[in-house]
């Protein structure tokens, strides 16, 4: 079975990419999603290690928990040692259920968890700052002042984290479908 990583800084277009791979027959998987699941899952751990006031009616508040873990690293590692081992699990369970369609998983911290030894390529999808800073925006419907930690955090986010355990594709996203289709067809008739 074929199995691409895709990653990139916050609005670069990781979704997007999915979804031309997905009109190729690929099947995706967006580990945000997973990782929310993450967070309906193991809430109750979260706050007891996080501290209080990060659950309402039972459920993590995710913008108080955004607030918290970029704006204070120690906290994003420990929400991270406690979400992976589980996000990987649930993430190598899919993989595993329809073997014979390639698979795509997408991520920012792709490069934090042990997924990408288990992959055949990773592809990072770049675009620049302003481009992103919009879409985020406007996905998120949140101010800049609100967004911009989460930016900073990912300062150290770039292709380089990879090239150890992957072989590593690059692609711009900048908003031009023609360009983008066609690297995405250079990549898979590599693989």
């Amino acid at each position: 079975m074929k199995l691409i990583g895709i990653t990139g800084k916050t609005g670069s277009g990781k979704n997007h990419v999915a979804g031309l791979l997905e009109k190729r027959g690929w099947r995706t998987l967006d580990l945000d999603l997973v990782a929310h699941q993450s967070l309906e899952i193991l809430a109750e751990r979260i706050e007891e290690s996080l501290g209080p006031g990060l659950l309402s009616d039972g459920k993590i508040d995710r913008i108080e928990l955004g607030r918290r873990v970029f704006s204070d690293p120690a906290l994003l590692d420990l929400l991270e040692k406690i979400t992976y081992p589980w996000i990987e699990k649930e993430t190598r369970r899919w993989i595993s259920e329809n073997p014979d369609v390639p698979a795509a998983i997408h991520a920012i911290n792709l490069h934090k968890t042990s997924l990408p030894e288990d992959c055949d390529a990773v592809i990072w999808v770049n675009a620049p700052a302003g481009k992103r800073r919009k879409r985020v925006m406007k996905r998120n419907n949140r101010p800049w002042k609100e967004l911009k930690s989460r930016f900073r955090s990912q300062n150290g986010l770039n292709s380089k984290l990879f090239s150890s355990r992957a072989e590593i594709y690059r692609v711009r996203n900048s908003g031009n479908d023609a360009s983008l289709n066609a690297s995405l067809d250079r990549i898979l008739s590599r693989l």
